[in-house]
């Protein structure tokens, strides 16, 4: 199973294809029947508005998408979700590209793709390797378990973001996760690369966390790290529990900060008690 991180000097070690979103807009009557049918509370020039603000602001769908809805979306089947989501991404392309709002309200607007492909003798664009995955609108996962595509998705989003980007995550992160990043940051036994491996690992789980339960994941307590079991994390999360096992097989392998066999085995316990406590810092 390929997978991919982004590790704490910024070197992305793995890579995945995984099939992403069709990204369309199919117009504003469209959008507007969509928005209806699953329950948001905006109308179509209320997303447009909606959107561009959080462009303004350098927002990511995931973290705009579920202030759309005062109650969980409604959708008839899952082609139903994706063709909304499709719409809805494909809006906020257009917005990114600079497609004029007036423009976007009065009908359907080819994107560069779509534009490229209408051309006489196109040929289908071939997939590139690595090409992000697209997250779930944030904490639209039921239950409290961490699926696999947010799993996959998480990294990915991650290893494609610009730093400055990343760095706003990872500043996010520390202040609402901050006993978790602060015991990761001073657990016992490691140092160099092998602290910054857990710090950073830490930081991924918890975005695997957001964004599968949004406000449902709370606040991850040091008492609840300290006492975590670490060989409760493959029963309570195996997809998650799996990224970190996978992750710290690459990092042995680092030839240029490798990691001792003895301060891995200490990643890996820290970061499956770290699972272990994000699980029970997850509201059912």
């Amino acid at each position: 199973m390929a997978r991919g991180t982004q590790g704490p000097k910024g070197g992305e070690k793995r890579v995945a294809a995984t099939p992403s979103l069709a990204r369309i807009y199919e117009g504003p009557e469209m959008v507007e029947k969509l928005l209806q049918k699953a329950g948001a509370s905006v109308d179509m020039k209320g997303l447009v508005a909606r959107f561009r603000e959080a462009i303004a602001q350098d927002k990511v769908p995931p973290e705009v998408i579920p202030g759309l809805f005062a109650k969980e979306p409604r959708f008839s089947g899952p082609d139903d979700a994706m063709r909304f989501y499709s719409n809805l991404f494909g809006v906020w392309d257009l917005l990114t590209a600079g497609v004029p709002e007036e423009e976007i309200l009065a009908g359907p607007v080819a994107t560069e793709a779509e534009a490229e492909g209408e051309e006489e003798g196109a040929e289908e664009p071939e997939e590139r390797p690595g090409t992000t995955a697209e997250l779930p609108p944030r904490g639209s996962v039921e239950g409290t378990q961490v699926p696999y595509e947010v799993s996959e998705a998480t990294w990915q989003v991650l290893a494609d973001m610009q730093p400055r980007e990343r760095t706003r995550h990872q500043d996010r992160y520390a202040n609402t996760q901050s006993e978790l990043a602060e015991w990761a940051r001073t657990v016992d036994g490691l140092d160099g690369a092998a602290q910054e491996t857990l710090e950073y690992l830490c930081f991924e789980l918890a975005q695997m966390f957001d964004n599968a339960f949004g406000d449902r994941f709370g606040a991850v307590r040091l008492r609840e790290l300290e006492k975590a079991n670490p060989d409760e994390a493959d029963a309570m999360q195996p997809y998650v529990a799996d990224y970190v096992a996978e992750s710290l097989e690459e990092a042995e392998d680092d030839e240029e900060e490798p990691i001792s066999a003895e301060e891995l085995g200490l990643v890996d316990k820290y970061a499956r008690k770290a699972i272990v406590a994000m699980s029970r810092a997850t509201k059912a």
